[in-house]
Parts: structure tokens; sequence; C-alpha cells
């Protein structure tokens, strides 16, 4: 995959495109944008055109994907090439303070050991430590000529201000609905389930992808919304456990996708000999997908908003029919007309109070 490939982002590909021909490489960068749009694909795109051994002739500007540097950067072996982040999926998990100073701060001062920049990709930079803040404005200063730093983030007013005042600021935005429906048709999936997943992805390609390749997204999914569906036929007792019921589904999510890479998921009921080190594992991969599923209660709960503001906005009331016939046809044609004030202002003349 090159850098041009990247799906709805014209854009920021462009400017960074641009960069690279004109050989005018900012000391840092900030990728900014919603969840799932390819921050993180760019960075690492960004970082293989940057340091290509073979650029190719007809896209000097990607990088070809084949040589060693490209290679390695892909598995996420070059060494020169650094991607710092949380060491967990957790929400409250942070970038260590000490990743940050040994793998960034001290780091840059060493020149490249077989590439011409040295990069270095925080991912996500909203969550480093807070002691480590000033270490990395200290690092953004004063860099290296050979240095590259890439922040991504989805949530950059978390950021103290003065980190993206030192940074290029690369915003990446949704992708359309019908650039994702041509990207899955091209992984091989049919019109139909590529349009549906399309839709429901809302622009974020990477949630497209995962849906795709986990059919059980889109089950939990289904049922989820069967939930909220039905909470107002099933009661207040239903509402009060809707938290319970969104935490199994998350947990089933975490245990499929842990079959193949990792142990399986502990189930809820936990013993006495449990240990915080045995469930932690369990509470990471749980917190991983909670805020996925909390992400689709929103949307529904967004959509029956709108849905129920809209009904307001276009049902207009109107004047009642007359009580008696013989008001005649002048009633009969305020019958449908919509209602206006009856309040007019006084012509009489108003009196100076002496």
């Amino acid at each position: 995959m090159r850098l041009a490939d990247l799906i709805g982002q014209t854009r920021a590909v462009a400017a960074l495109r641009k960069a690279i021909l004109q050989d005018r490489i900012a000391h840092a960068y900030l990728f900014s944008g919603p969840e799932g749009v390819g921050k993180s694909t760019a960075a690492l795109l960004f970082a293989q055109a940057l340091n290509c051994e073979r650029r190719m002739p007809d896209d000097p500007a990607s990088g070809c994907g084949e040589c060693r540097s490209c290679t390695l950067t892909a598995r996420g072996n070059h060494p020169d090439v650094r991607l710092l982040t949380p060491p967990d999926d957790g929400e409250t998990s942070v970038i260590p303070i000490e990743d940050i100073r040994r793998g960034f701060a001290y780091d840059i001062n060493l020149r490249p050991a077989c590439a011409p920049y040295k990069i270095y990709v925080l991912d996500p930079a909203d969550r480093t430590a807070p002691l480590a803040i000033h270490t990395i404005l200290k690092a953004l200063e004063e860099p290296p000529s050979y240095v590259v730093t890439i922040l991504v983030t989805a949530r950059p007013a978390l950021l103290p201000p003065t980190i993206p005042s030192r940074c290029q600021e690369m915003t990446f935005q949704l992708s359309g609905t019908e650039a994702i429906e041509h990207h899955l048709l091209t992984l091989g999936l049919e019109q139909t389930t590529a349009a549906s997943l399309a839709r429901l992805s809302g622009g974020r390609v990477a949630l497209a992808i995962r849906a795709a390749n986990r059919p059980e997204v889109l089950a939990t999914r289904k049922a989820l919304l069967e939930l909220c569906a039905d909470l107002h036929t099933r009661g207040l007792p239903a509402a009060l456990r809707l938290a319970e019921d969104i935490k199994r589904h998350a947990r089933a999510l975490a245990r499929a996708r842990h079959e193949e890479t990792g142990p399986e998921v502990q189930s809820d009921d936990r013993s006495e000999e449990s240990t915080p080190a045995t469930t932690a594992p369990a509470d990471r991969t749980l917190r991983s997908e909670l805020p996925w599923c909390l992400d689709v209660i929103l949307s529904w709960y967004r959509d029956r908003l709108a849905a129920a503001r809209s009904a307001a906005l276009f049902s207009t009331p109107t004047i009642e029919s007359c009580s008696t016939p013989a008001e005649g046809p002048t009633c009969a044609a305020r019958k449908t007309s919509p209602l206006k004030p009856s309040w007019r202002p006084s012509t009489a003349s108003s009196t100076t109070p002496t």
C-alpha cells in the first residue's frame, strides 16, 4: 500500500506528497481526525516514503513497499522508526514516561543507523504520561535535522496548546460512503454487503474493514439495537439491566477477537481465588470493546432524537373545526390554516403620566 492509496484523504495526502517532492519535511507533524480514518496508517506510509531506498519513477512521493527499509517499517522492526504506544488497549493506559525519555528524548541525539531520517510516531499522543509533556516539548523545540516526529490523535483538544503550535497539523476527515464501498469491493465482498458496511461505518474505513473481517461485529450491533428498541416495552428493570447487557456483548467481542491471538477472556463468574493479576487481562480486553458498544447505543439515541425533532418540525398544529355550522365559510377557511398569534399591538395612544 502506498501513501496515495489512502481512502478519502485527498487533502492530507496531497500535502504530505508535496512536502516529499519539494524536500521540505517539517520536524514535527500532528495527524488529527476521527477514529478509524487512517491516521496511524498514514504515519507509517509517510515513514516508508521518507526512508525508501528506491522510490518508484511513476510515484516518487511514495515508498516502494518492497525495499529493505519499507519492509522493516511495515513489520515494525526498522531501527530508525520508533512507534511509541500505550502498553495495552485500556482507555486509562498511557505511554510510560520512561519510554518517552529513553525511546524519544534521549534517542533523538543518536544519528540514524541506516536511513536518512529517524522517525518517531506517538500514537495516540493524547495518552502520554502527564510528567512526559515537558520532555516532549523540549524534544520538539530544537530537534536534530534528521528527526521527524509524528503525533497521532483523535482528541487534539486534550493536548497542551504548546504542542500543536510546534507541529504542522494534518487534518484527516471521514471518508465518503462510495469510496469505502469501492474499497470493500476490491477486498472481495459482495455488492450488498459492501454497501451496507459502508453506510454503517459512518465514514470510518477501519470500522468497515473490521466489520468485514469479523462477522460478530455486525451481529453484536444488531443485538444492541434490538435491546434499545425494546426498552419501552420491557420497562424499568430492563433499562437498569442494560449496562450488564452491554458488558456481556463487549466481553463476547473481546473473547472472539482473542481466540487466535491470545488466551480466552474470563467469564463474568469470578471465583474467590481470582487475583487482580489474573483478572487484569480480561478487564483490559473488556475496556477495548466497551467504547464501540457504547458508541452504538449513542448513535441509536442520537437517531431517535433527530427523528423526534424532524417529526415535531413537520407537524404544524391547525385550528380545530368550528363547533357550529352557522359560522359559515370563514371558519372553514381558518380550519386548515396554521396557528397565528391572536395578540395585536394596541393602536390606542398611550397616555403620559403626569
